[in-house]
């Protein structure tokens, strides 16, 4: 089996390339920094955004006949920000990697996919639910991920390949540390929300969940790959906080956000 993987230099793009690896499987990676290939192990160093270079790798799969029989999206980035003060380059390059870089990846790689291939994306535990204040550009991305990637799902099933869903929870990865650096960053910055980035920071440094490591979701990610009849979403180690948050009246959630940054 081959697969391609983006976001494979660490996280949980590395652990489903490892998990894959152990299994004698053939795996092409993506990432912006440098990864050694190995041993069935083929990596390049690219920009998931940058359309030229994806065609040129897409170009030289084809000169040696490389088909893929998996394309696992990964790769994404994380930052917490106030919707109104955050300046527009970064608003751009959250929404341009974590959805844009995605759809692109798989609209230049879907021609190496085989007739019975499918493509695997991972949104986030936050996509099906209403967004926390500060998070909102995250969870803005990774909500329309997730829409992405039904409507993938829906198109693809028509010619006989599927799209499945990955929803992890918080993962001990690079990402899920920066989110309290980001929240850190965020207090410095804001002139709105002084007080209220203050408490929000404690409030995400108890609430956020307990990490669970990378391997676990590439071990879903690799069971998704392979299952003959695999579900059409798979969710991993979710907050149960926000899970019971999201359950109660918008008006209420506003509320209740707000009592406890006040």
């Amino acid at each position: 089996m081959k697969v391609l993987i983006t976001g494979i230099a660490s996280g949980i793009g590395q652990a489903t390339a490892n998990k894959f690896l152990e299994n004698n499987h053939i795996v092409y990676g993506i990432d912006v920094q440098t990864i050694e290939s190995k041993e069935n192990l083929y990596t390049y160093k690219v920009d998931i955004t940058d359309e030229t270079s994806l065609i040129n790798i897409k170009q030289e799969l084809l000169n040696n006949n490389v088909t893929f029989d998996i394309i696992i999206n990964v790769a994404g980035i994380h930052k917490m920000a106030s919707l109104i003060e955050e300046d527009y380059s970064t608003l751009k390059r959250l929404i341009d990697i974590n959805l844009l870089g995605t759809m692109l990846v798989n609209k230049t790689f879907h021609s190496l996919l085989k007739k019975d291939g499918r493509i695997i994306i991972v949104t986030s535990e936050v996509a099906p639910l209403d967004p926390m204040p500060f998070n909102g550009l995250y969870n803005v991305s990774k909500t329309a991920l997730d829409s992405y990637s039904q409507a993938l799902r829906q198109e693809l099933n028509l010619i006989g390949q599927k799209v499945i869903t990955i929803r992890p929870g918080a993962i001990k990865t690079p990402l899920a540390n920066n989110s309290l650096e980001d929240t850190k960053r965020l207090q410095e910055q804001t002139i709105l929300y002084k007080k209220q980035s203050h408490k929000f920071y404690n409030l995400v440094s108890k609430f956020m969940g307990i990490p669970i490591e990378p391997i676990k979701i590439g071990k879903l990610i690799y069971k998704a790959g392979i299952s003959k009849n695999p579900k059409l979403i798979y969710q991993k180690n979710r907050n149960l906080g926000l899970m019971l948050l999201n359950i109660l009246p918008k008006r209420f959630q506003c509320f209740i956000i707000k009592g406890l940054l006040k």
